[in-house]
C-alpha cells in the first residue's frame, strides 16, 4: 500500500532505516527505480528525504552540505564508485534514473520543490529565466523539470548526483563537478565483467553509451561533456581508488567552505 504523504510517524521510521543502513539502501534505491514498482519506491524514498529536509530546516544552526555532480565515460564504473564515495561521505546518492523519475512524477516533484525556502525559490526562478534558447516546447519542459528537481536536491546538500548532465543543470557555484574517465581497454574489461559481454559487444556498448552522453550534452547544453574545463576534477578511475576520491573531496569541501 502506498504510504500517505505527510504522515510524520511513517517518515520518521523510514528515516531511521535510512540512517542505519544507508549504503545498502543506496543500492536498493537505484535498483528500485527501474522496477515495476518504481513509482511507489520513489515516493517512499522521497517521503523520507522530505521529512529529513524539513527537520533540518527547523534547526537554525543546520549547515547545508556540498553537492557533487558526476559525469562519466561508459565502463569506468562511475555509478558504483559514486555509491561507495557517497557511503564514505554520508551523502545521499541520486542516479540519473532517480532524478528523471522525480522530474516525471508531478506529485513528487512538486513536493520536492515545495521544501525550498523563499530565498532558494527566488534563486531557482532566476536560474530558470531565459534558458529556453533553441529548445522546442517539449524539450523546454523536460529540461525545466530536470533543472527544478536537481536544484532542489542541491539546495538541501550532502548529495552526489550521477549523470543526466547534472553538472550543467546546476549553477557552477552550487556544485563540485567531477568527470570520471578511464583507458578504453580498462573500460572494455569492466563492461565484459559487469555485463557478461564479449570484447566486441563490450566495445560496441561503450561506443553507443558514450555517443548518447555526447548527444545529450550537445542537444540540451550545447557543450562537449568531456571538456575538462567544465569540471573541478577529472579522475582516472583506473588509477584512483574510491576511498582516495572521498579523501580528495573532503579536502575540496574544506577549502571551498
Amino acid at each position: 500500500m502506498t504510504p500517505k504523504w505527510g504522515v510524520a510517524e511513517h517518515a520518521a521510521r523510514r528515516l531511521q532505516h535510512v540512517a542505519g543502513k544507508r549504503q545498502a539502501l543506496q543500492v536498493e534505491e537505484c535498483n528500485a527505480m527501474t522496477s515495476d514498482a518504481s513509482i511507489e519506491a520513489l515516493r517512499g524514498m522521497m517521503e523520507a528525504r522530505l521529512y529529513e529536509w524539513r527537520q533540518s530546516a527547523e534547526k537554525p544552526t543546520s549547515k547545508v552540505g556540498p553537492v557533487v555532480t558526476v559525469s562519466r565515460q561508459a565502463g569506468c564504473r562511475g555509478e558504483s564508485i559514486s555509491e561507495r564515495v557517497a557511503a564514505e561521505l554520508g551523502f545521499h546518492l541520486y542516479t540519473w534514473e532517480i532524478v528523471e523519475q522525480i522530474a516525471k512524477d508531478e506529485h513528487v516533484s512538486v513536493q520536492v520543490v515545495s521544501t525550498l525556502d523563499e530565498k532558494a525559490r527566488t534563486e531557482l526562478e532566476d536560474w530558470l529565466t531565459g534558458f529556453q534558447g533553441t529548445h522546442n516546447l517539449s524539450e523546454y519542459d523536460y529540461l525545466r523539470d530536470l533543472k527544478r528537481v536537481t536544484f532542489a536536491i542541491a539546495a538541501h546538500g550532502s548529495a552526489i548526483i550521477v549523470g543526466r548532465g547534472a553538472s550543467f543543470l546546476l549553477p557552477p557555484e552550487k556544485r563540485i563537478a567531477l568527470l570520471f574517465v578511464s583507458p578504453i581497454e580498462v573500460r572494455i574489461r569492466n563492461v565484459m565483467e559487469d555485463r557478461g559481454l564479449s570484447e566486441k559487444h563490450a566495445r560496441e556498448h561503450i561506443v553507443k553509451v558514450d555517443a548518447e552522453h555526447h548527444q545529450f550534452a550537445k542537444k540540451y547544453f550545447q557543450t562537449d561533456i568531456l571538456d575538462s574545463a567544465h569540471y573541478h576534477l577529472v579522475i582516472n578511475t583506473a588509477l584512483v581508488k574510491p576511498d582516495t576520491i572521498g579523501g580528495i573531496l573532503k579536502e575540496v569541501f574544506h577549502h571551498k567552505s
